[in-house]
């Protein structure tokens, strides 16, 4: 008896383990950035219009940039003047969009794809 409950006591533990493993991140949107937003000299947004695949959500979603926003090319960061219309780029959401058409949400990362 005190073997069972020492080997279901284990078998808790390592399952509550796996469970709290890294969550990978889903891509938001890959598309093309069709229209770039400024205000005060500053990009702000961008809209990306792409093609619902199995490992994308959203078809089109403006994409609002903060300074928190992380923008890559080629694994290197780069600055969000580095965006430009035309790139194709892939997009991870920083919590939830608004589920509009477009969907609008704040992007925690921007891979831009060669």
């Amino acid at each position: 008896m005190k073997r069972n409950v020492v080997i279901l006591l284990l078998l808790i533990i390592i399952f509550s383990l796996v469970g709290c493993g890294k969550k990978e991140e889903k891509i938001g949107i890959r598309g093309e950035i069709t229209e770039i937003n400024i205000m005060e000299e500053e990009i702000i947004s961008i809209l990306v219009e792409g093609d619902i695949e199995e490992d994308i959500m959203y078809d089109k979603a403006n994409v609002e940039i903060k300074n928190s926003t992380k923008i890559y090319k080629d694994e290197e960061k780069v600055r969000v003047e580095d965006l430009k219309e035309g790139q194709t780029v892939e997009v991870i959401f920083d919590g939830t969009v608004a589920e509009s058409h477009p969907v609008q949400g704040l992007a925690k990362s921007i891979q831009i794809v060669e």
